[in-house]
């Protein structure tokens, strides 16, 4: 038998865990845009190194891997926003 999925170390339903784990990816998702922005400004661009199209794809797949862990893990208060205002549906 399969048990149910826990989610930070509380037992919950497949259901609420696959609930919050869309809610951080969408966290995730805005604070990736922001990043790549910053990464991508005037900032941080130097003609000392050139970046091949290779290195550029796998620094935009490396923060977006980052913003959904610092979502899942720092933002917990705002993923809990977001699924309280799904449940006032």
């Amino acid at each position: 038998m399969v048990s149910s999925v826990s989610f930070y170390g509380t037992p919950k339903s497949y259901n609420s865990a696959k609930k919050e784990e869309v809610a951080a990816e969408l966290v995730g998702s805005v604070f990736s845009k922001v990043f790549k922005d910053m990464y991508n400004s005037d900032i941080f661009k130097s003609d000392l190194l050139p970046k091949s199209k290779t290195e550029k794809w796998f620094k935009e797949m490396l923060i977006d891997q980052y913003s959904i862990t610092i979502a899942k893990n720092n933002m917990k208060p705002l993923i809990n926003e977001i699924l309280k205002a799904y449940n006032q549906k």
